[in-house]
C-alpha cells in the first residue's frame, strides 16, 4: 500500500491526479487533499504517509517554500507542475521524480514504480557489509554478507577473483567457479572491498589484484585474470598496477 497526499491550487488537478492513481491499480490509498498549500503544513507533520505529489507553481505558498517549512521530513517528494524550469531545483530537494503536466500515465507508472524499488533497498539494510572476524573485533575483516535473493550468502572476501557492474546490481565471481548477483552497485562493493585491496580499474570491473595473472598493453589493454577473464582497464590504472607490481619486485 502506497499512501499518498496530494497538494496542488487547482482542484480539478487533485480529482484528476487522483483518477488517474486509481486507474493505474498499483494499491495507491489518498490520505488527503489540499487545494490551499498552507493549511497542508501542519497536517504533514503529523500524517502517515509515503509520497506527497506537490504542484509547484501556487499563491502564498509556492511547493518549494512549504517544504522549507520542515527541517527534515519524512515523506517522498513528486513533483507536479507545468513548467519546466524547475526541474534542477527540484532534484536538488531530493524529489523522488518531477511530473510535467499534462501528467502521462506511464510517467506516473514509472514514478510509483521508483518510489517502490528504493523501498526494497531500505529493507535490505543495511547495505553491503563486512562481518567482524568472530571474537576479536581488530582482526582484519575476512568475509561479507551478500544479500541474495533468498537471504544473505556469507563468502571469504580471498575467495572473490572479481566484481563486475550490471546497473543497480554486482556479479561476483569466486575462486571455486560460483557466480553471485546481488541488489548493489559496484561504488558500494567497492566502498566495502576497497580495505581489502581490491581495485576500481574500469567503470564496470573491479578486480582482486591476487588473481591477476597478466596485464596487456596491446588491442587498448586489457587485464587477464586467473579465471580466463579478460576485464579491461583504464590506461592510467593499468599503469599504476603496472608500478605496483615493479615495485614489488625491488
Amino acid at each position: 500500500m502506497i499512501r499518498a497526499i496530494l497538494i496542488d491550487d487547482e482542484k480539478p488537478a487533485t480529482e484528476l491526479l487522483e483518477m488517474k492513481l486509481r486507474r493505474l491499480n498499483m494499491d495507491v490509498e489518498i490520505v488527503a487533499k489540499f487545494n490551499q498549500p498552507e493549511a497542508a503544513v501542519e497536517y504533514l507533520r503529523t500524517a502517515t504517509f509515503d509520497l506527497l505529489f506537490l504542484d509547484i507553481e501556487m499563491p502564498r505558498l509556492n511547493g518549494f517554500d512549504l517544504l522549507a517549512q520542515f527541517e527534515q521530513y519524512h515523506f517522498d517528494v513528486i513533483f507536479t507542475t507545468a513548467y519546466d524550469q524547475y526541474a534542477i531545483r527540484a532534484f536538488r530537494v531530493s524529489a523522488l521524480s518531477y511530473l510535467l503536466k499534462p501528467i502521462e500515465e506511464h510517467d506516473l507508472r514509472e514514478a510509483l514504480t521508483r518510489w517502490q524499488q528504493k523501498q526494497v533497498k531500505q529493507l535490505q539494510a543495511p547495505q553491503l557489509q563486512s562481518l567482524q572476524a568472530h571474537l576479536n573485533p581488530s582482526l582484519p575483516q575476512t568475509r561479507l554478507a551478500l544479500p541474495t535473493h533468498e537471504g544473505h550468502e556469507i563468502i571469504e572476501i580471498g575467495q572473490i577473483i572479481r566484481c563486475m557492474a550490471d546497473a543497480s546490481y554486482t556479479h561476483f565471481y569466486m575462486k571455486n567457479g560460483q557466480q553471485l548477483l546481488i541488489c548493489r552497485t559496484l561504488k558500494e562493493v567497492e566502498q566495502a572491498l576497497e580495505p581489502s585491496g581490491f581495485v576500481r580499474v574500469h567503470l564496470s570491473h573491479l578486480i582482486n589484484p591476487q588473481y591477476l595473472k597478466k596485464i596487456v598493453k596491446q588491442e587498448g589493454g586489457y587485464l587477464l585474470m586467473t579465471d580466463g577473464a579478460q576485464v579491461p582497464v583504464t590506461k592510467q590504472k593499468r599503469d599504476w598496477l603496472v608500478e605496483q607490481f615493479r615495485n614489488l619486485g625491488r
